[in-house]
């Protein structure tokens, strides 16, 4: 049953984007509408992000929202917009009866 924000107290948009080809072969990404939502915002433990640290790791993080017919669309494409940085969609798993709905993602330029 959905209830309030609750645990999903961070608001995050997801952003469906485009890769086209111009007339000279040339790949251009550009962004759709975005989809904002609420969403639990889980990173790795402080041993999973020092160890990430010391190899000089990406940082990732989990984002778990409602589902909706939107987000149910996305794809590794779509971008993830937090605190101002981009983060790409590595992984997309729904959970339980499909009520919600869990990204993975990776800091883009970290």
């Amino acid at each position: 049953m959905r209830g309030g924000a609750g645990e999903k107290d961070r608001k995050v948009a997801f952003y469906p984007r485009t890769v086209t080809e111009d007339d000279l072969g040339t790949e251009i990404e550009a962004d759709g509408t975005p989809v904002a939502a609420w969403a639990k915002v889980l990173f790795g433990s402080g041993s999973e992000l020092r160890e990430a640290g010391q190899a000089g790791s990406q940082k990732t993080a989990t984002f778990r929202v409602y589902s909706s017919a939107a987000l149910r669309a996305a794809t590794a494409l779509w971008e993830i917009e937090f605190l101002g940085s981009r983060w790409g969609i590595t992984d997309i798993s729904p959970i339980g009866e499909a009520e919600e709905i869990e990204f993975t993602a990776v800091k883009k330029g970290s």
